[in-house]
Order: structure tokens, then C-alpha cells, then sequence
């Protein structure tokens, strides 16, 4: 994995040269990408970080209780597609440093490993995914809004950890507010005010030489480019150079469009809207999962093995 990350920063560090990419001061600060409902269901690199380590910590002391053991599992190393804001929108910081983040997101995935890891062994014993995963008679089906659904099993030591670390109705209401979140995501695109400043940022990238007409075409095109690459490393190179200079690009255009102050503007009309159509306790429910949130990374974040 260590190779893969030097070869990510060497690619990368390499096209930054060849985009003449630059860090000139700017007068005002950036401004930051909206997120629905101040980004409840959405968890920083860092906050992540923690968050996975607490919660396999505790998924080892319940699988202890049990009689089994379990090693706490690492997070995967790289990029994160998490971190893509849900409007596809991006800052002129983020396109210099990491473009779309496609290069750097295939340098460092992993290739697929053989069945001999910590518990390769475990694994093939029923008792033992039983005990971590639970099982069917033990299977509580949640409703969402609409006519989405998920569930859990309630004797698994997946779901122990996760309420120890983030409280108990805190599936329903994620999951609930991830639902709601794509309402507000589809409300806003359809907005008439974005759908203007969508025509301005079409204008300036087609006068910038770009033809696209949604904000997903220019990675999707970088994308394309990275699977013709293979695992050449000129090629590579130069497809990060394409897409670092393509990003700023793009960037540039949706500031000029005004895309991140309208899509702010909408998202609140839009929140108002999707919080009055799902009904009373909407409001009380998304209170509730912004404590449970915070309440999970602070206890996450103030220490690496929270208590069994």
C-alpha cells in the first residue's frame, strides 16, 4: 500500500508541473460546498477515521463477549468517494490539489486480495459470522419515506457497536435523512435559479474549449480516460495532467456561474420543503441525528479504543 501512495504523490506532484498549476493568494476565502441539512449524514476524512476505529474496537470486545475473536480491521487508505459533494460541485482548492480526485481514487485502490487475510480462517466458520453479522430470525425491517425499507439483525455485534458508539434509533435516522437528502439534492437541480446558473457554467466552459452539459461529464470523461490508461504509467501521468487542468477548469467556471451561492440559496427552500412533506417529528428527528452525530465523534475522537 506504501508503494501505491508514493506512486499517487509522484503521478500527481508530476502533473502538477506539467498544468503550471500555481498556489497564488486569493483576496476572500473559498466558499464552502453545501451539503443538505448541514451535512448530517456526511463524516470528514478525520471524523471517519475515528469513527471506524471506535467502532471496530467495540466490534472486538462484543465478539470477545461472545467467545470469538475479532482483529480490528483498518480503514482503507486513498481517496473517498464520500468526500464528492452531492451537487458535484468543486473548489478552485480542490481542483488544484486533487483534481476530480479519479487518478489519485484508481492509484490507490487496492487489488482485490486472496482469501488468506486475518480472518480468512474465522470467516469460514458459521458461528462466528453469526456472532458478527447476526442472523435472519433475529431481522428487524425499518420503513423509510416512500416505499424504501432497510434492516438490521438485532443479535450481531455490528449493530452492538454501532449503538454503543452512536445511540439506538440512530439507523432509522440516518438512513431516514439520506432518503430525505436526495429529495433536497433532486429539488435543488430542478430549482429555476440553478438551472440558469447551470447555463452560465455550460457558457464558460464551452468558451474555455469544454463541452459539457452536466457537472458529472467532465469526471465521467476523466474516468473514461483512466480506463483506456490501464496501468501505464505514462499514460497515467498524462491523463492526471489532463485531469488536474481540466478540474481548474471547471472550477473556475461554476465560481464564475455563481453555482455554490444559488445552490446554498436553494437547498434551504428545498430543506423547508422535503422537512414539511415528511411530516411532524421531521424537524425533532433531524435535532436528533445532528446530537447523535456529534455526541459519536467526540466519543470517537477522544479516544482511539473507547471502553468494552
Amino acid at each position: 500500500m506504501a508503494g501505491t501512495r508514493r506512486l499517487t504523490s509522484a503521478v500527481l506532484l508530476l502533473a502538477l508541473g506539467v498544468a503550471g498549476c500555481t498556489s497564488a493568494g486569493r483576496s476572500r476565502p473559498e466558499p464552502t460546498a453545501p451539503r443538505p441539512f448541514q451535512g448530517v449524514t456526511y463524516y470528514g476524512p478525520g471524523s471517519r477515521a475515528a469513527l471506524h476505529t471506535a467502532e471496530e474496537h467495540l466490534v472486538a470486545a462484543c465478539m470477545r463477549g461472545k467467545g470469538f475473536t475479532y482483529h480490528p480491521q483498518p480503514q482503507p487508505t486513498g481517496p473517498n468517494r464520500l468526500d464528492t459533494n452531492p451537487y458535484l460541485l468543486l473548489t478552485e482548492t480542490q481542483a488544484r490539489r486533487d483534481g476530480y480526485g479519479e487518478t489519485e481514487t484508481v492509484l490507490s485502490t487496492p487489488r482485490p486480495a486472496a482469501a488468506t487475510g486475518t480472518h480468512a480462517y474465522e470467516e469460514n466458520d458459521p458461528r462466528w459470522k453469526a456472532a458478527l453479522l447476526g442472523t435472519d430470525r433475529h431481522r428487524v425491517y425499518v420503513r423509510l419515506p416512500g416505499t424504501l425499507e432497510f434492516f438490521y439483525n438485532t443479535d450481531s455485534c455490528v449493530l452492538a457497536a454501532d449503538t454503543r458508539l452512536y445511540g439506538r434509533d440512530y439507523q432509522r435516522l440516518y438512513n431516514t435523512f439520506q432518503v430525505l437528502t436526495g429529495r433536497v439534492v433532486d429539488q435543488v437541480t430542478g430549482d429555476a435559479r440553478y438551472r440558469a446558473a447551470m447555463r452560465r457554467w455550460q457558457g464558460c466552459m464551452r468558451d474555455a474549449g469544454q463541452r459539457a452539459h452536466t457537472l458529472d461529464e467532465p469526471p465521467a470523461a476523466i474516468q473514461k480516460q483512466l480506463q483506456r490508461a490501464g496501468t501505464d504509467p505514462t499514460a497515467l501521468h498524462a491523463v492526471a495532467g489532463r485531469e488536474l487542468k481540466l478540474a481548474r477548469t471547471d472550477a473556475g467556471c461554476q465560481r464564475r456561474a455563481g453555482l455554490f451561492d444559488v445552490v446554498a440559496h436553494a437547498q434551504r427552500d428545498a430543506e423547508r420543503a422535503v422537512l414539511r412533506a415528511a411530516g411532524a417529528g421531521a424537524d425533532a428527528d433531524l435535532a436528533r441525528l445532528l446530537e447523535a452525530r456529534q455526541r459519536a465523534i467526540a466519543r470517537a475522537t477522544g479516544s482511539a479504543t473507547p471502553p468494552a
